[in-house]
């Protein structure tokens, strides 16, 4: 594998992943990004959450899978890390608008073969003493955990560095650069880079790049909606979705929190969810004090209309995929495998030749 060269495009969580798998299979790896920085787009704003619990297994039985098979595989690589990769691992705490409906969750998880729990109202006292008024029980999940994506992406592009990878930065790719179903490399503005593989993880991106050669590729982005404020409310290690918001700490007084997206483009309506996601956060929690947005950010998600995630071949080609899909976060190790396996595969039949 040391002769052979892989370019992955795209330094966010499944590029990052994926070229760090190979370059610890013995290949040299090169991952490119339009950014000044590793972290992708949609990753650096992604909400951070590994877990089930949020998930229906009921109506997604494809999916449900794939969720806890990904969980355990970021458990795998956080050891692989020595623990350093997860915020917390308090699981997480969900309850919906009425006890009916919180019981159908922990049915429906209990059902899929999961952890999940009850929680009491007086457990709460325990693990979110600030909340205004805890519901009479609530779904806690301790197999889920939170983590900031641009942190593990940092640590896996260091192990590609340290292990004779390269990374390009600030290189916006125009297109592949291909002969006769080959793919030599990729083009950016007049200059190719080579290689004897090519990977487009680039999220949203994916779909222009490829649609030279897939036409009806199927590939579109979902919109998200990523806000961190600040607040005087004490740390805690459990992700927490109720009827009103998703929130997780990010430590020293900072939170994420998760929302669906604008319906417009009009910035006045980003405005409006801002003020009241930050005025959620004061109805939910007691002496919240100064409550600060600090960011708002709309995401665009790569997305599939198949269930499957996004790991395979460019239609015609042999040695140039495509990988992604949402939710892509917490399917970054299984796609890397995937699209890992099968170029080594590749470079062993080359290497039969």
């Amino acid at each position: 594998m040391q002769n052979l060269s892989v370019n992955v495009i795209g330094a966010g969580i499944t590029g990052a992943m994926i070229a760090y798998k190979l370059v610890r299979q013995g290949f040299k790896v090169t991952l490119f990004d339009a950014n000044y920085c590793v972290g992708g787009d949609v990753s650096r704003t992604s909400f951070g959450w590994i877990g089930h619990i949020a998930n229906d297994p009921i109506k997604h039985p494809d999916l449900f899978p794939l969720l806890t098979d990904g969980m355990q595989r970021y458990k795998a690589l956080n050891a692989e890390f020595d623990g350093t990769l997860f915020d917390a691992e308090g699981g997480a705490i969900v309850w919906r608008a009425t006890p009916e409906e919180t019981q159908a969750v922990i049915d429906r998880q209990r059902q899929a073969g999961t952890r999940t729990r009850v929680m009491s109202r007086q457990e709460f006292q325990e693990h979110l003493p600030a909340l205004t008024n805890p519901p009479e029980f609530a779904a806690h999940s301790e197999e889920d955990v939170s983590w900031y994506p641009p942190k593990v992406i940092e640590k896996l592009v260091d192990v590609l560095i340290r292990l004779g990878g390269d990374v390009v930065l600030n290189s916006s790719m125009s297109a592949l650069d291909v002969t006769d179903h080959h793919c030599n490399g990729i083009r950016m503005n007049d200059e190719v880079f080579a290689s004897d593989f090519t990977v487009l993880a680039t999220g949203g991106g994916n779909g222009s790049l490829i649609a030279p050669y897939e036409p009806k590729h199927g590939l579109y982005t979902s919109p998200s909606t990523y806000i961190e404020l600040s607040a005087e409310l004490p740390d805690f290690t459990p992700v927490l979705q109720t009827p009103d918001i998703e929130m997780r700490s990010l430590g020293f007084g900072n939170f994420a929190l998760a929302e669906n997206p604008p319906e417009t483009d009009d910035p006045a309506e980003l405005e409006r969810i801002g003020a009241r996601i930050v005025q959620a956060v004061k109805d939910t929690f007691t002496n919240t004090g100064q409550v600060e947005l600090l960011s708002i950010h709309v995401g665009q998600r790569p997305a599939s209309h198949s269930a499957e995630p996004l790991a395979r071949p460019i239609n015609g080609f042999s040695n140039a995929f495509v990988a992604g899909s949402h939710p892509g976060v917490i399917l970054a190790p299984l796609i890397a495998e995937r699209i890992c396996t099968q170029i080594t595969e590749q470079a062993l039949s080359r290497a039969v030749v």
